[in-house]
């Protein structure tokens, strides 16, 4: 008897999806003022200082007028960050591992010190139901030592929220002169992003069909990620 209405009680959580836990929010973990910051369509950075680390880990919080599939297919077109990123000189696919995963070569103006260039590998990830992440992780750079992050969109009231997180830890050169600017950098990516997104699905939504179907191409058998 006890088997049976263990089996009836599994039945149900399949049949009834809304008795499941939603999942977690990018919004859960910010205060509730910086929560409504967002809400109302303000950019919220968040600087947390990491014990040996010279420069805090970053998040960038925004909502995006688009939906979370536009916001990330954008993103993935990786070789066209150069034209709308401040800074970035030079954005370029140099490996492709498989349809999702890629390094990437990017330049970056640097004031003071000489430009930097360095190599990520991106990997694209789907979290749920239009849910999905890009992690990049440091391979190589002339004066960075390490770096690591990720974008995260997700869907939030007609359009999407995202959230930026980037921990870098540079040489020895850089760490006290350009702190405050590459906090900076990481705030105007952001914004660049977004303003970017939102131009093309009110001026060129033909364009960004492409960048659909062709980030469709790119997860086409990636399995979600827990």
């Amino acid at each position: 008897m006890r088997r049976w209405s263990l089996f009836l009680f599994i039945v149900s959580l399949t049949l009834v999806p809304a008795l499941l836990p939603a999942a977690p929010s990018l919004l859960d973990d910010l205060s509730v003022s910086d929560r409504e910051s967002v809400r109302n369509g303000k950019q919220i950075l968040i600087a947390e200082n990491m014990d040996g680390k010279p420069w805090p880990r970053v998040k960038v919080y925004r909502t995006i007028k688009a939906s979370p599939e536009e916001v990330i297919a954008v993103f993935c077109d990786y070789s066209n960050a150069k034209k709308y990123v401040p800074n970035v000189l030079k954005s370029d696919i140099s490996k492709q591992i498989n349809p999702h995963i890629c390094e990437v070569d990017y330049g970056i103006n640097v004031p003071i010190l000489p430009d930097e260039y360095y190599t990520v590998r991106n990997s694209i990830k789907i979290l749920g139901q239009d849910q999905y992440q890009v992690d990049w992780k440091l391979l190589r750079a002339i004066q960075t030592k390490d770096s690591e992050g990720f974008l995260r969109v997700e869907p939030f009231e007609g359009g999407s929220v995202i959230m930026y997180q980037n921990l870098v830890t540079p040489g020895s050169s850089m760490a006290g002169l350009l702190r405050g600017k590459a906090i900076e950098q990481m705030r105007e990516t952001v914004t660049a992003i977004s303003a970017h997104v939102e131009k093309k699905k009110a001026t060129a939504p033909a364009e960004l069909q492409k960048n659909v179907q062709s980030f469709r191409g790119m997860i086409s058998g990636t399995s979600k990620t827990p």
